[in-house]
């Protein structure tokens, strides 16, 4: 019987797919090179620090997933109403964007720009329409120049360090909740109910998001199931009609791969078993990383966010969240995300110097001020986003399909499908996973990727 499975990788996904076969009575062994599991979905703790990287959050229209969720949990999960904002112009604009919110807050002169760039964007795009394969044209020609001048493209091209004309429309498909400013004004005065919004309301595990990746596995050890953490795989090698897997001086034999791990990596792992077709297009995937920065304070901030979006230059930090806005028990601090790529200046900044301008940040911000800080503790993660440059669909299709042709192995979750998704959506994934390798039915057939599934996270 084939019931011998690899898992590379111990994130949301991965763990669902072993806690599935375990099950089922399948010999299951996970992969992980943390020294935790969950991935981004993790919980850090260090000298006093207790924060997850980045405001995760969950939410699910998965009946079974939120049951799985609930189980795992019991009582410790809280329910919270989402507070999140955007700080532009020295103002705080709520977010999503409300249309009497930014009447309310924004300059009147920059709120006549923006609907004259509107108007003017229209009558543009009845005499020549914008190419809708970008991101810059898929937002000019729904929200005009100047909204994109002031917000979009400034805080994309620091989320990903390239221009919006060089990602994807498809980034601004899944992520942007209204059609267009017709769209918001139009739902401002006469809602409709179609248009699809963030969750309003949210699941929290007391502790930090990681209890859920924490408790996933422990049912996967109960099980019987093996999880090696600090493990990094070395090698994916074909023997006969199933695999070996190389890791930490160990061979292990498998009749199935369940991949989690950045498409990349698996190319790299499985060498000269892949064309040279698939490895140019998995070297073209590139990922975003972040580095978190938690600042440790003396009192409360007294801000309700959950967390701020800040697109403007003087921020280095894109985005901050305030971790006892989650989770009451939480420490006292703020964690700060700074986009970049492995290797540049931003991700080998020290502690000193990533400290001074998120303090000299939330000063201006008006959360805290130096006088407040107690300590800071850094953390840096490669893989974080799934950059969606143009041309990024067929490059991961092809590798995808590389991987189909050579049997035995299943990619699933955000780096293995080099897909940005919620939470939900990877348990979803490593669940449907599993049962691509029980032989009832595949990813593609059991998992739709619609319009109407999203990422808002």
């Amino acid at each position: 019987m084939r019931n011998r499975v690899v898992v590379l990788g111990a994130g949301l996904a991965g763990l669902s797919a072993a806690d599935l076969l375990c099950g089922r009575g399948m010999s299951v062994v996970v992969l992980e090179k943390e020294p935790r599991p969950g991935g981004l979905a993790a919980t850090h703790s260090e000298n006093g620090f207790l924060f997850d990287y980045g405001p995760h959050r969950f939410h699910t229209e998965n009946d079974a997933v939120l049951s799985q969720v609930e189980g795992l949990l019991g009582g410790d999960l809280l329910t919270l109403t989402r507070c999140s904002r955007i700080r532009l112009l020295d103002r705080y604009f709520h977010y999503p964007l409300a249309l009497g919110d930014v009447l309310a807050s924004m300059p009147p002169c920059r709120g006549v720009q923006m609907m004259a760039g509107f108007m003017l964007e229209k009558a543009r795009g009845l005499l020549k329409p914008r190419e809708q394969r970008s991101f810059e044209g898929w937002v000019l020609s729904r929200f005009g120049k100047p909204l994109y001048d002031l917000y979009f493209a400034p805080y994309n091209r620091k989320l990903w360090g390239l221009e919006s004309s060089e990602l994807s429309a498809d980034w601004a498909s899944q992520r942007i909740t209204v059609p267009s400013l017709a769209g918001l004004v139009r739902e401002t005065f006469s809602p409709s109910g179609k248009v699809r919004s963030l969750a309003g309301r949210f699941r929290y595990p007391v502790g930090g998001i990681g209890r859920i990746s924490e408790a996933l596995a422990s049912g996967v050890g109960n099980a019987g199931g093996v999880i090696l953490l600090d493990t990094a795989p070395e090698a994916v090698v074909r023997r006969g009609d199933a695999w070996e897997v190389r890791a930490g001086g160990s061979e292990i034999p498998a009749d199935w791969i369940v991949n989690t791990i950045p498409l990349g990596d698996l190319a790299g792992l499985l060498g000269s078993a892949l064309p040279e077709s698939a490895h140019r297009a998995a070297s073209s995937l590139r990922f975003r990383s972040l580095v978190f920065l938690a600042v440790l304070l003396k009192g409360d901030t007294g801000a309700q966010d959950h967390w701020i979006y800040t697109s403007e230059d003087r921020y280095a930090f894109n985005r901050l969240s305030i971790s006892r806005n989650f989770d009451p028990g939480m420490p006292r601090q703020i964690v700060f995300e700074f986009s970049c790529d492995r290797g540049d200046r931003v991700w080998n900044a020290s502690k000193d110097e990533l400290m001074d301008n998120a303090v000299r940040g939330a000063e201006h911000l008006s959360l805290f001020s130096p006088d407040d800080v107690v300590d800071g503790v850094i953390v840096r993660r490669e893989h974080a986003y799934p950059i969606y440059k143009l041309g990024y669909r067929a490059e991961a299709g092809a590798v995808l399909d590389s991987l189909k042709s050579l049997g035995g192995i299943v990619s699933c979750g955000r780096q293995g499908l080099f897909r940005y998704n919620n939470m939900d959506h990877s348990m979803e994934m490593g669940r449907c996973a599993a049962l691509e390798v029980l032989g009832e039915g595949s990813v593609e057939e059991r998992f739709h990727w619609g319009e109407g599934v999203w990422a808002d996270g």
